[in-house]
């Protein structure tokens, strides 16, 4: 999982929620607008529940994949897998994971979401020791899919002055993110 770069705000239901779902559920789909915090909630919830999978967490990011043909190679995932021989990607993908325990994360299926659906329910058909984390702004519709909703944060009340400190924090929040963005990306 990519390293966080900023402090985490906000989300402390939601995390809570998505770990209890994954102790029974293999597919949880963090589902909500674009910006609203999936992937970094995804890279937490993977981030935190790591340690239990032998196999570790892999991130898939499907946002610049623009060809639903793609979204089966593997060339996405991080860590890669090992691409033996001339078999047909998906197949290799299927081959690789059936007896890894592993947390994957897909990131991002909103624009390819049928062809994601087809590839999360191919892992989990074949691979019964993968769980899978999903974000789109959509869910899947994968017969085993648990939705959990991501809302965008609420704003604070200007009613007392409590909010008026937690909008200080916010503000240097964000603050440390647009610099972090600006300064590119760090190597690992």
């Amino acid at each position: 999982m990519p390293a966080e770069a900023t402090s985490f705000v906000g989300r402390r239901h939601e995390l809570a929620e998505a770990t209890k779902k994954l102790t029974t559920a293999r597919l949880v789909t963090l589902v909500g607008p674009g910006g609203v915090g999936k992937t970094r909630l995804a890279t937490r919830i993977a981030a935190s529940l790591g340690r239990g999978f032998p196999g570790g967490t892999w991130l898939a990011g499907l946002a610049e994949l623009q060809d639903p043909a793609l979204v089966g190679n593997g060339r996405h995932v991080r860590p890669r897998p090992p691409r033996p021989g001339a078999a047909e990607p998906l197949a290799l993908l299927r081959s690789y994971l059936r007896d890894k325990e592993l947390l994957l994360v897909i990131d991002n299926c909103e624009h390819l979401l049928d062809a994601a659906a087809r590839l999360v329910g191919e892992v989990l058909r074949t691979a019964p020791g993968v769980r899978v984390i999903a974000t789109s702004r959509e869910p899947l519709s994968v017969a085993v899919e648990h939705v959990l909703p991501v809302p965008p944060l609420e704003l604070p009340s200007l009613d007392t002055a409590e909010p008026l400190a937690r909008c200080a924090r916010t503000r240097r929040s964000c603050s440390s993110r647009a610099a972090a963005a600006a300064s590119g990306p760090t190597s690992s």
